[in-house]
């Protein structure tokens, strides 16, 4: 049986303003999927070398999140705004507003 070498996450230094679930992925270096409540951002909750039990929400490249919008009907990633029950907000061609934001997550620039 393999020893696992690293701890569970018990403090973060920010949520930069998500309220975090998790989205059901983990990672065998204790690093994690968390989604947020409010906006629907995805991040990766991974453990900080230099502080045992701490933790930091990062984007695929290990940069820090966004700050949350508060915007519960934002969309995320390469689907189409399901706003309004999966149909399109607007007939036009340019993306709706549920779609149109600065967002780093997981599933935006994955």
């Amino acid at each position: 049986m393999n020893e696992i070498d690293w701890q569970p996450i018990t403090h973060v230094w920010s949520q930069f303003g998500h309220r975090f679930y998790s989205a059901g992925c983990a990672h065998d270096d204790g690093s994690s999927c968390e989604q947020c409540m409010t906006c629907g951002a995805r991040y990766e909750l991974r453990p900080r070398a230099d502080d045992p039990g701490g933790g930091d929400y990062q984007t695929a490249n290990g940069d820090d999140p966004t700050d949350c919008t508060g915007d519960t009907a934002m969309c995320h990633g390469d689907q189409p705004c399901q706003a309004d029950n999966g149909r399109p907000c607007n007939d036009s061609t340019e993306p709706c507003p549920h779609e149109s934001h600065e967002c780093n997550c997981l599933l935006c620039t994955g």
